[in-house]
C-alpha cells in the first residue's frame, strides 16, 4: 500500500535561514516528508499571519527550530503558539522542539520537559536520529554521512567534475541526487544505469 509522506512544518528565525535550507531541509526532504514551509508556500500580495497559519494547518507535525533569535520573533512565537496548542503536553508527538542555537527552552515547552533533538552540534548522528523518527522519516543512512557525502559531490561537480555514487540500496541516495540538481546543479545530467536505456552502448 502506497501512502503519502507526512507533511512536516518548519518554524524558524531567518537568523538559521542559512542551515534551515542547506541542511534541514534538505535531510528532512530526503528521508521522505513533505517539509511546509515559508519559502516555497508563501505568496507575495497575501497577508503573512493567514498563510502562516494555513501552511501550519496543513502539517503533522511542526519542527520548531529554537535560538534566541527565535524566541524574540512576534511571528516564530505564534507559530510556536499554535503548535503547542495542539499537543500542550506533549503526549502526540506532533511537536518537536529542535535546539540549533543554545537558548533557555520557554515555559510552555519547559513545564512538560519533552525531549528535544539537540542540533546545537549537526555533526552528532543521535539528535538527527531523534529529529527524523519524530517526523517519521527515514534517510536510512546517517544524517551527517550524508550531508557530507553531499557537501563532497557538489565540490565535484562546481569544478566540473564528473562523480559516480555506488551505493548501497538501502540508502535513500534518490533524495541526494534531487538536492544536488537543485540551485545552481539545476541542469546536472543524471546517467541511471538501472535503466537500460541510458547505459552505454558501442557506436
Amino acid at each position: 500500500m502506497i501512502t503519502s509522506p507526512r507533511k512536516v512544518f518548519v518554524s524558524y528565525s531567518h537568523r538559521q535561514g542559512d542551515w534551515v535550507w542547506d541542511r534541514l531541509v534538505p535531510v528532512l526532504k530526503a528521508s521522505g516528508v513533505e517539509v511546509l514551509i515559508d519559502r516555497e508556500r508563501f505568496e507575495a500580495g497575501r497577508g503573512l499571519t493567514g498563510q502562516m497559519d494555513a501552511t501550519q494547518d496543513m502539517a503533522e507535525v511542526s519542527v520548531l527550530v529554537l535560538s534566541p533569535e527565535y524566541l524574540a520573533s512576534r511571528p516564530c512565537l505564534h507559530e510556536m503558539g499554535r503548535a503547542i496548542d495542539r499537543d500542550p503536553r506533549f503526549e502526540n508527538g506532533v511537536v518537536v522542539p529542535v535546539m540549533r542555537v543554545d537558548v533557555e527552552l520557554p515555559q510552555t515547552i519547559r513545564q512538560p520537559i519533552p525531549i528535544y533533538a539537540d542540533l546545537t552540534d549537526d555533526s552528532a548522528v543521535q539528535p538527527w536520529d531523534l529529529l527524523l523518527r519524530a517526523c517519521g522519516a527515514d534517510l536510512r543512512t546517517d544524517a551527517p554521512k550524508w550531508l557530507t557525502a553531499r557537501d563532497e559531490m557538489r565540490r565535484f561537480l562546481e569544478r566540473g567534475q564528473s562523480v559516480n555514487l555506488v551505493v548501497d540500496s538501502a540508502v535513500a541516495w534518490r533524495g541526494l541526487l534531487a538536492e544536488l540538481q537543485r540551485g545552481e546543479l539545476a541542469d546536472l545530467a543524471l546517467v541511471n544505469l538501472e535503466k537500460p536505456t541510458t547505459v552505454s552502448r558501442r557506436g
